[in-house]
């Protein structure tokens, strides 16, 4: 278990590998000629524009969203694994990468090996909702296979997004279903705001709304990242882990997310 702790630590850290397994975070290969803050941005996600997002998966089923954060390690939420659901249902979790749509042929499936629950998590108030899944085989870095890098220090970013699987009948049969990956530009509001409309609102946890004047709304996907980029710079960074909230995204029903910033050391 050392042996895999250490390089996570230093991608944690945002430190380039120079093992050719290991490739730097935050970039996005297959979208490159797309620059991160677009002015007219596509609604619908592009090929490889997230490709660090992945779908947790129990019995070949969407249960949570997550992120590679490394080649060994998947970062969600820890509510999407009640102790119950650990006891009985490890061998049947799996991680799928590489797509934005579930019919994808790029889409990998990896199983997964162990399930770290952060140690101060609490069902009753989601403080420190965070979990760790480490894979039974390491990602195999690709164009359509990259991990995030995690924000170290918490500042204001110019451009946010959060992302959700969601599901939809295909146009000629509601019997086929079809499970896509969809984003929404999002924008942080600041702790005191946000403590105004949230009760007991913990100092681990960020808020974040729609961007007015753009498209789209997302319900919220458990363990699902919000990412960040800042004007001249290829790079994005994961602030939060998307913990829970009501219809989030929409103005005045902010959606919540555990801050990554907080929880780097872990």
């Amino acid at each position: 278990m050392l042996r895999l702790l250490i390089p996570l630590l230093m991608a944690l850290e945002g430190c380039a590998q120079e093992d050719p397994d290991e490739a730097q975070c935050g970039y996005r290969p297959e979208f490159s000629n797309s620059p991160p803050l677009q002015v007219h941005e596509l609604f619908e996600v592009q090929e490889g524009e997230f490709p660090w997002q992945v779908s947790i998966q129990i019995s070949q089923k969407h249960l949570c969203g997550g992120s590679i954060i490394h080649r060994w390690w998947v970062l969600t939420a820890a509510h999407c694994f009640p102790r119950t659901l650990l006891d009985i249902t490890l061998g049947n979790v799996t991680v799928v990468m590489g797509s934005r749509k579930f019919n994808d042929v790029h889409l990998e499936r990896k199983q997964v090996q162990k399930i770290i629950i952060h140690k101060d998590y609490k069902p009753s108030h989601l403080d420190s909702d965070l979990s760790l899944l480490l894979l039974a085989t390491p990602v195999q870095f690709t164009n359509l296979k990259m991990p995030i890098c995690l924000q170290k220090k918490e500042k204001i970013w110019d451009r946010c997004w959060m992302t959700e699987w969601v599901t939809t009948p295909t146009y000629d049969s509601y019997d086929n279903l079809t499970v896509y990956l969809q984003k929404l530009r999002v924008v942080q509001i600041s702790w005191r705001e946000c403590s105004q409309r949230v009760d007991q609102l913990s100092r681990n946890m960020l808020c974040a709304w729609k961007e007015p004047g753009t498209r789209g709304s997302c319900q919220g996907d458990s363990g699902a990242p919000m990412v960040c980029a800042a004007h001249g710079n290829q790079r994005i960074f994961q602030v939060g882990v998307f913990s829970w909230g009501i219809r989030s995204g929409f103005r005045g029903r902010p959606g919540m997310f555990v801050s990554v910033a907080q929880f780097l050391p872990w």
